[in-house]
């Protein structure tokens, strides 16, 4: 693993932290890439909790503000995981489901997943 967590704070393996506001729910090695998602407080209107970094601890991207499926007031992504396809999918607690290029984190579709 070129990686360890402790909290919020996500350790490579050349020893260079990296700390976020949130603690680290997920990590997800993908393409020579770290996917991170952030376990977001509830009551926290904040559905920007992915991010990036390369191997090596280079800050890559945070994901853009994504129209959802649900407009209510918490809706962190909760999870990120590589579907059949072979696509980086980001999934939050309600009904979204969005993939992305993990390389720039782009938003290439969305969809319902209830």
């Amino acid at each position: 693993m070129s990686y360890s967590i402790s909290g919020n704070t996500l350790t490579f393996a050349n020893k260079t932290n990296v700390d976020f506001e949130d603690p680290i729910l997920k990590v997800l090695e993908v393409e020579g890439l770290l996917i991170i998602v952030l376990d977001t407080p509830n009551g926290k209107n904040d559905n920007r909790n992915v991010f990036a970094f390369s191997i090596t601890g280079d800050y890559l991207w945070q994901i853009k503000n994504v129209e959802l499926y649900y407009n209510g007031d918490w809706r962190p992504y909760t999870d990120v995981a590589i579907n059949k396809e072979n696509e980086t999918v980001l999934f939050n607690w309600c009904d979204t489901a969005v993939v992305i290029k993990p390389q720039d984190g782009e938003v290439l579709r969305r969809y319902l997943t209830k």
